[in-house]
């Protein structure tokens, strides 16, 4: 407590009688001849409009940084695309190879790569989309977001990606992992697939076997699968009764609800099978069977 404050205090006390002027006198004479007490500055509230302007600048700042990094890496990752040919175009965000263009890296990093013409792609791409028409070779792995192709596409690694819609020729020498797919023309896969949608119509051959949730394939030439493993699957055939277009080969066919026409397999196993027309099959295990007339099931058993 600061003298001045004592002093009131003490004379409200002699004030009220609770002490003789004589004490009150001592001790006033005690802190008289004290030094006086140096005033403490008072602290000064700091201006918001300073305070703001500051921590803005801060997070511009940051973000700025932030930003350059980013900016950066992109960078780095174009240095390291290598091209050639007069249609190829390279930008921060995208490759677009229009005519004909090679592009080389390991890895080929951008948001969007484009090709109309003839194109080579050499080492692993990833990007968050590709589109391709016409001719287009990839030597290795692809793995993008978004995958569409229009005319003849060859990757001699694996595609991966959540959508996969081609049209005319995809051939993939490794394996395919995606949630839809959507083929017109022709597929070939060594390897195996795994999808969660598979709609094809044309010609499909799957060297790995198709591992699905739903499958429907529109036969329109020979189509061989190995396995089909889904929850519904329907093959059906093209053309007319008498003059049908495409066929299917299979060792096994799993599912719940299987519908199949223009079918050659080993077994056949489902809940609720049909047998269409133009089947032919070893052996099917089912709880409800439909065989057509035009059809042969071999052996029939009951599930186990």
């Amino acid at each position: 407590m600061k003298r001045k404050d004592i002093l009131r205090k003490l004379e409200e006390r002699l004030a009220r009688g609770e002490i003789t002027e004589k004490t009150y006198l001592e001790i006033k004479a005690r802190y008289d001849s004290e030094p006086e007490e140096s005033e403490a500055p008072e602290a000064t509230m700091p201006d918001i409009g300073e305070a703001i302007g500051a921590a803005v600048a801060q997070a511009t700042a940051e973000a700025s940084r932030h930003a350059e990094h980013a900016a950066h890496v992109v960078g780095e990752a174009m240095r390291a695309v290598d091209f050639s040919g007069i249609g190829t175009k390279l930008s921060e965000e995208s490759i677009k190879i229009l005519g004909s263009g090679v592009v080389s890296g390991n890895p080929i990093k951008t948001v969007e790569f484009k090709s109309a013409g003839s194109a080579r792609v050499q080492g692993p791409l990833e990007a968050e989309t590709a589109r391709i028409a016409g001719s287009c070779i990839c030597d290795s792995d692809v793995h993008v977001e978004e995958f569409r192709s229009a005319g003849s596409t060859r990757i001699a690694g694996n595609l991966k990606a959540e959508e996969i819609e081609a049209s005319g020729s995809l051939q993939v020498d490794g394996s395919i992992q995606a949630e839809e797919i959507s083929s017109s023309g022709s597929l070939t896969v060594k390897g195996r697939v795994e999808v969660e949608e598979f709609r094809s119509s044309g010609s499909v051959r799957i060297d790995g076997g198709l591992t699905a949730e739903e499958v429907e394939i529109d036969l329109g030439g020979t189509s061989k699968i190995p396995t089909i493993e889904a929850e519904e699957i329907r093959v059906k055939a093209t053309g007319g009764f008498f003059r049908v277009r495409g066929d299917l080969t299979a060792e096994r066919i799993e599912g719940e609800e299987i519908e199949l026409e223009a079918t050659t397999a080993a077994l056949v196993k489902g809940d609720e099978v049909h047998i269409g027309p133009h089947c032919h099959i070893d052996v099917v295990e089912a709880r409800e069977l439909v065989v057509h007339s035009s059809s042969e099931v071999r052996e029939r058993r009951a599930p186990s």
